[in-house]
């Protein structure tokens, strides 16, 4: 069973996923219109990845940590 914390930061990872895909989505769509991306598309990716990137480590830590917990039988 996954702790709360761990329910949690799956639930920041995957907003924080989806925010960077949109971003991604924004850059790909102003390239098919031969524009450039806004200064605001690019801030926002920007600070998309970077959340994108702290969640996804802090996940990672702690499943790692839950991971080598150990087993009480």
């Amino acid at each position: 069973m996954a702790t709360k914390e761990l329910q949690e930061l799956r639930h920041r990872y995957k907003t924080a996923y989806t925010a960077y895909m949109n971003s991604v989505q924004a850059l790909s769509d102003a390239s098919q219109r031969e524009e450039w991306p806004t200064a605001e598309t690019l801030r926002l990716e920007e600070q998309a990845l970077k959340e994108l990137t702290f969640v996804r480590k802090a996940l990672l830590d702690a499943l790692y940590a839950h991971a080598r917990k150990p087993i009480n039988h």
